[in-house]
């Protein structure tokens, strides 16, 4: 299709494609050094959810992480999404190459694609396949969320059956295998976005399975592989924030992206610190603070020709008359009349600064100081520490705010009195606790596993094209239902049709051959 012109663009290549869309790099043709990338719709019976993706790229329009459209068209037969093109790599491919990135660069990437889904969630629209190949990485560095295809908004009409999957089974969330009318898809982002912090740190997801059905069950009734586990190198903090991110049930996530976003920012503002002290080097600046961050250097260049100078000069003038100190302070008398003591002038190294670090918790809890245990449950404690820069963390799983942070710089002996309160969830009453609101039962569903032999047919469910092909299993309600599977051999388009009653609880099967 190279050179192919499409609208008022003409293709320059093939670039990738997706479920349900060929995706080429073109340039506009009277413009030529603006590219874009033009979605071109395969199956036209996916119409209405090709126009919903241009019309939430449309909606989103204005927010520069979020990949934006420039043109909506048929062509012929064809419709077409030109959007923004992005000079960059996929956050997948940054992983491939790297294997796991670093602590800062990582955070720093979810933190602006936290923000960026906060901005889609306000208006409504849920991205529901965050993934890192769904994440671009420009030339600058910055973050851009591609893909809108299955996201959905709170005004769209079903064009999932409820008990149908969608998504990318790695990064999908438990309850996205079999979602129900009142799925919470703010969390299910979540989910998808503390996998993929997962692997950005160990290089691994969270769960890895042979195949999608393995990896259901897996999300479905095991708990995940700890990162430290993986990656020793991960602080305890990030650790719990990743956990409580791929929570299995819902309820036990960060319930909005903003949260999750706080808790990353908080850990982003001490790294920037903890970073500088452990390297020993500065960020590069630009313009006059980049001057301004060389100064020291000059000034320390200038106080060492100085004293090269000086002590040429003294070691000159020791040859003709020895120095003699006429006074001394009363610590180095007091030392120097003391048994086996050693006069200061020939030990000159400064003796070590520590200061007592006195905390108080309200109500309590777990205290570390650079990692280091100094005490549990505890709602007072005093510990000492050298001079330089610490990292206090203190952490209360049944409060609210579940881990505080903060950073404390040793100067003097001058002992350090901190404060640090947790917010405790208030308990109900005890008879809101007892007298629970009836609730009508939830209907159980019934299992229909579709296969098809060759495989990769598409699958109608009661005449609803399903986004899976075979094999799939699918949860329906019980009941008759018609199944029909549509397979393209060798240029002709052969259907297969049965019925079969789900049963509450129950697994059947249905196997198509079409090699017959």
């Amino acid at each position: 299709m190279e050179d192919q012109q499409i609208g008022s663009y003409r293709i320059l290549r093939k670039i990738g494609a997706g479920g349900m869309a060929r995706v080429f790099l073109a340039v506009h043709k009277d413009v030529p050094n603006l590219k874009v990338v033009l979605k071109i719709l395969d199956d036209p019976r996916m119409v209405e959810r090709f126009k919903q993706e241009a019309d939430k790229l449309a909606l989103l329009d204005g927010n520069s992480h979020i990949c934006q459209i420039k043109h909506f068209f048929n062509h012929g037969d064809d419709i077409v999404i030109a959007m923004e093109y992005i000079d960059g790599v996929t956050l997948e491919q940054k992983i491939e190459e790297e294997n796991r990135l670093s602590m800062a660069e990582s955070l720093k990437i979810i933190s602006d694609v936290l923000g960026t889904l906060e901005f889609a969630h306000q208006k409504g629209i849920y991205h529901r396949d965050i993934k890192p190949s769904n994440i671009m990485m420009d030339g600058s560095g910055n973050s851009k969320i591609i893909d809108f295809g299955i996201a959905k908004a709170k005004t769209d009409p079903n064009l999932t059956t409820a008990g149908t999957a969608c998504g990318t089974p790695a990064y999908m969330a438990p309850e996205q295998f079999a979602p129900t009318e009142d799925i919470d898809y703010a969390r299910v982002d979540i989910y998808a976005v503390g996998s993929t912090l997962y692997q950005m740190l160990t290089g691994a997801c969270p769960f890895v399975e042979d195949n999608v059905f393995a990896l259901r069950d897996a999300k479905l009734f095991r708990e995940p592989r700890r990162p430290r586990d993986l990656n020793s190198d991960i602080p305890k903090a990030i650790e719990e924030i990743i956990l409580k991110s791929i929570k299995r049930e819902p309820k036990e996530r960060y319930q909005t992206t903003r949260e999750m976003k706080d808790a990353i920012d908080i850990i982003l503002k001490t790294l920037d610190v903890s970073a500088l002290e452990k390297t020993g080097t500065v960020a590069k600046a630009k313009g006059p603070a980049s001057r301004r961050s060389r100064m020291p250097y000059y000034l320390g260049g200038a106080a060492v020709i100085i004293i090269i100078a000086v002590f040429l000069f003294l070691k000159m003038n020791s040859r003709v008359e020895p120095p003699v100190v006429e006074s001394k302070t009363a610590d180095t008398l007091q030392t120097q009349n003391s048994p086996g003591s050693t006069d200061i002038s020939t030990n000159s190294t400064p003796t070590p600064i520590s200061a007592q670090i006195i905390a108080s918790i309200k109500p309590y809890g777990d205290i570390y100081m650079d990692d280091a245990l100094m005490g549990g449950k505890t709602s007072s404690l005093s510990f000492s520490a050298d001079s330089g820069r610490h990292v206090i963390r203190i952490e209360n799983d049944e409060a609210v705010n579940k881990i505080l942070l903060d950073t404390v710089d040793i100067t003097s002996s001058i002992p350090l009195h901190k404060n640090y309160n947790f917010n405790i969830a208030k308990k109900p009453p005890e008879e809101a606790v007892t007298q629970k609101p009836a609730t009508m039962p939830a209907a159980a569903l019934g299992s229909i596993i579709i296969g098809s032999n060759p495989r990769g047919a598409d699958i109608f469910i009661d005449g609803e094209l399903q986004e899976q092909q075979t094999p799939y299993t699918f949860k329906v309600r019980p009941g008759a239902h018609r199944i029909s599977v549509r397979l393209n051999l060798g240029g002709k388009e052969i259907s297969r049709d049965q019925n079969l009653t789900a049963i509450a609880d129950s697994t059947v099967k249905a196997i198509f051959n079409f090699e017959n």
